[in-house]
């Protein structure tokens, strides 16, 4: 079985800060793992060696009976614990390159086995790796110890009379079982046949005939041990003609397992981010139903009714503009700015000046300044009950559910409340420009006005504070307000010969137009507050690419798997027309 080389683990990286992030990238890091293995291994060239990895847990003597089944002392032997802390790989030189590529040999970025090659043709067929303990509280000699598990043609899982019930073990066993893996069990420095017995029977629930060794226990502890490689339990896997056809069996099965195990893996992973997704989903979701009901709280309170206290403070804020900008207005400014500029330049003639020039201040700076105080004038405490209360009811939504703990925590570290001063900041850069807004509504209604006409529309300036004004009442009450206001507080100072221009029609016109552009600002600062939660949530998941990416991966192997299926059922049919 060939699988291509293009069938790579999908590149992508989880957050930390996910409640089961532990559980994900595990399954991430063993997705990652199956498929590299399964890559390297299923394209090794035919004639390759056999992988026999030796197992077991800490003291129970792995180095001996590697060096014993080697023939010579390679893996070192001591009473330090654990002793072999990188995998001791024993290998034909004509294996080197493509045991060079094997996916096993780092870990992390660091190289975990040390390989020795040789010539001898007796072990060419073979590969023999002592691995770490896989008890050992290093955490790496564990990860190693579980990729040569994956990439292994036979196990030899080896024991000893005092750990042959560890769970640690038992789990190993249980592991191997489960993977369908040829294995042979041995109990080292045995001395009990209770013991012993013991262990064989507890490897009954593989269903079928195992095979067991037992060596005694040796004091002092030996380097290796002579004869062990032609005890029957071993002696087959030393001879070099039975390789053909029972170990390509052996070498097709585990390939086959990897392909079964990396589509299981690839499935699971993809199961358990779509949990995590539609979890966090769900949430978003939620969110987006307060803000809706928050909103709409907000809308509400714009449409306010006209009090006497807003009438008169109106009222007052009128007589100021109009009494600012009077008849004698513009023609007193544009006599001041052309005296200045005549005495800045006859300044300039005979003293030079620098950096201290007279302000010019003109008609254009006072205007906006009245758009300044119009726009900070604006009624924004609506906006800011309804992000207080929106904040508030999401709260709640995290701490209600144990299961959102990761997402309350993420909310409280990384997602900003805004307060009042950052409010107004933001309304004030996200609201239109009121100058320009203003200005098009003059240029707008100087079309098919009289020169008389246009020069006392400029002259009085009384259209400026009128607009003015109907800006500030749509921006600090809304809509309703505006129409209450128009017919009690402004229509008593509009000029009979602006009333026949339909200039009430024109504030109501305006003052619908900033209204929405009003509340929509509103609406766009508490949807931002919104959005800081959902896209900081978004943010945990992987991409919908990423999940694309390991489906289309799994597929992949399907299709490989079923091609391997075709294949072997054509073969079993050719092998029967032969025999007929």
């Amino acid at each position: 079985m060939k699988i291509p080389r293009s069938y790579l683990p999908v590149n992508f990286s989880l957050d930390s800060r996910l409640m089961d992030y532990d559980t994900l990238e595990e399954k991430r890091i063993d997705t990652e793992k199956l498929l590299r293995a399964l890559n390297w291994k299923s394209n090794l060239l035919d004639d390759f060696p056999l992988i026999l990895c030796l197992m077991g847990g800490t003291g129970t003597g792995k180095s001996t009976l590697f060096n014993s089944l080697a023939g010579r002392k390679i893996s070192e032997v001591g009473v330090r614990r654990p002793c072999t802390v990188k995998a001791i790989v024993l290998a034909h030189e004509e294996a080197a390159q493509e045991l060079s590529d094997c996916p096993c040999f780092e870990e992390q970025g660091e190289r975990n086995a040390t390989v020795f090659f040789h010539d001898c043709e007796e072990l060419k067929h073979i590969i023999l790796v002592d691995t770490p303990d896989f008890d050992s509280v290093e955490i790496s000699n564990r990860l190693i110890a579980d990729n040569f598990f994956m990439i292994s043609d036979i196990l030899i899982l080896i024991t000893s009379q005092e750990k042959y019930g560890d769970m640690v073990g038992r789990d190993v066993m249980e592991r191997a079982r489960s993977w369908g893996k040829k294995t042979i069990f041995v109990m080292n420095k045995a001395i009990s046949d209770e013991a012993y017995n013991n262990f064989r029977s507890s490897l009954r629930v593989w269903g079928k005939e195992i095979q067991t060794c037992r060596v005694g226990r040796m004091e002092p502890s030996p380097d290796y041990i002579s004869g062990l490689r032609d005890r029957p339990e071993f002696s087959e896997l030393f001879q070099v003609d039975a390789r053909k056809g029972v170990w390509e069996k052996i070498r097709s099965k585990e390939c086959g397992r990897l392909l079964d195990r990396s589509i299981e893996s690839h499935e699971d992973l993809e199961k358990s981010i779509l949990v995590q997704t539609d979890r966090i989903l769900s949430v978003n979701t939620q969110i987006q139903s307060i803000l809706s009901s928050v909103s709409e709280e907000m809308e509400s309170r714009l449409e306010e009714i006209l009090s006497s206290d807003l009438e008169i403070r109106i009222r007052n804020r009128l007589q100021r503009l109009l009494r600012k900008y009077d008849i004698l207005f513009v023609p007193r400014m544009m006599v001041r700015n052309a005296v200045r500029k005549i005495f800045r330049e006859f300044q300039n003639f005979f003293v030079s000046v620098s950096g201290n020039v007279l302000d010019t201040t003109d008609e254009k700076k006072i205007l906006v300044q009245d758009f300044e105080a119009t726009l900070s004038g604006a009624k924004l405490v609506p906006l800011e009950v309804a992000l207080s209360k929106f904040n508030f009811e999401t709260a709640e939504l995290l701490s209600s559910n144990p299961a959102l703990e990761d997402l309350r925590k993420v909310a409280g570290n990384n997602v900003p409340r805004w307060n009042s001063e950052k409010i107004r900041s933001m309304y004030e850069q996200s609201f239109p420009g009121l100058e320009f807004l203003l200005e098009s509504e003059i240029d707008r209604f100087r079309k098919g006005l009289s020169s008389f006409e246009e020069f006392k529309l400029y002259g009085s300036y009384t259209l400026w504070a009128l607009l003015l004004i109907t800006v500030e009442i749509a921006v600090g009450g809304g809509f309703t307000l505006l129409d209450a206001l128009l017919n009690t507080v402004i229509v008593p100072f509009i000029p009979p010969w602006l009333l026949k221009l339909k200039v009430i029609d024109l504030l109501k016109e305006i003052g619908e137009r900033v209204d929405l552009e009003n509340r929509k600002t509103l609406r766009a600062i508490l949807e931002q507050q919104a959005e800081l939660y959902t896209r900081e949530f978004s943010s945990l998941i992987p991409s919908e690419m990423v999940v694309q990416e390991i489906r289309a991966t799994r597929e992949s192997l399907l299709e490989a798997k079923k091609i391997e299926v075709e294949c072997f059922c054509r073969k079993q049919f050719l092998d029967d027309s032969v025999i007929k």
